[in-house]
Formats: C-alpha cells, sequence, structure tokens
C-alpha cells in the first residue's frame, strides 16, 4: 500500500493510500479516512498551488494526479444512517481471488463486519459491509478469481 508524509503549513501527516486506481479514492490521513474524488477535467493552471505543501513519498508513487478535493467519511467504527430498503453491491476494489467467504445468503450483518478475503498480490484483503443489513445475494464462490469493481455480493437495510 503506498504510503506518504506530507507536510501542510509545518505539520506533517502519514497518509495512506489503498487502491490509488480506486474512484474515488481512499486516503487514510493519520488514521482518518477521507474520500478523494480526482477532478480530471480541470485545467493544472487553474489550482492554485500551496507554496507549503510538501510531498516525502516513502513509497514509489504514482504520477500527480489533477486537483481532487477531500470529504471526511465516517470511520468503521460509526455505522452511517441506515435508509431502509437500499440495496448496495459489495464490488471488488482490486483483482483477485476469493480465498473465503464468511456469510451465507439471509445472514444479518453490521457495518464493518468482514464478508469476505480477496487474495491479490499474495496479500489477503478483508472486504468489509459498507452497511448493517442482510445478505440478499452472493455473486462469488470461494477459488473465483474477480476482476477491480465485479459484484461480490449484495446488501440490503432492513
Amino acid at each position: 500500500m503506498p504510503r506518504y508524509r506530507v507536510t501542510i503549513e509545518g505539520r506533517a501527516y502519514d497518509v495512506e493510500v489503498p487502491d490509488p486506481m480506486e474512484r474515488p479514492v481512499r486516503a487514510i490521513v493519520d488514521g482518518q479516512v477521507y474520500e478523494v474524488h480526482i477532478q480530471s477535467d480541470v485545467p493544472a493552471h487553474s489550482v492554485p498551488a500551496a507554496p507549503a505543501t510538501r510531498v516525502e513519498p516513502t513509497a514509489v508513487a504514482s504520477p500527480a494526479v489533477p486537483a481532487a478535493s477531500l470529504q471526511p467519511i465516517a470511520p468503521l467504527s460509526a455505522a452511517p444512517s441506515p435508509i431502509a430498503g437500499r440495496s448496495t453491491e459489495i464490488s471488488a476494489p482490486l483483482p483477485g481471488t476469493i480465498v473465503s467467504i464468511n456469510v451465507s445468503e439471509g445472514d444479518v450483518i453490521e457495518y464493518g463486519q468482514e464478508l469476505c478475503v480477496l487474495e491479490a498480490m499474495k496479500m489477503n484483503n478483508p472486504i468489509r459491509a459498507t452497511q448493517a443489513g442482510q445478505v440478499t445475494k452472493i455473486m462469488v464462490g470461494v477459488g473465483k478469481q474477480v476482476q477491480h469493481g465485479e459484484t461480490l455480493m449484495v446488501v440490503t437495510e432492513a
């Protein structure tokens, strides 16, 4: 996972980016999760530069990205407010192989609960529930190779 040490106005932050190709990009800044929405249609000259900002990569970084806006999202310990009956597709954050499925269709789950494990690049990546509810459909099985964005299961809020 790419890690960066970012200094903004004299204050240093540790930033992790689990999947730089994910949209929106998730950035973990000192333990707080942010969604970064990439605006690829904004010309670079229209974005004012922050003179006191310096990025020191501690891992190989991808090329510079266009302007981005940060919006904090709830950490896994805080469940979002439920909207009854809303279905959410849980999708693969990167290509890999399903090595375990920890729920069954019909199971009632909690926000942040581990649903399955996806092996990618010799690492096990837990796939967690993005909402509380009931597993209504499991679209994969153990050993199935999946692509980025492929639907793994569907969860409906109760």
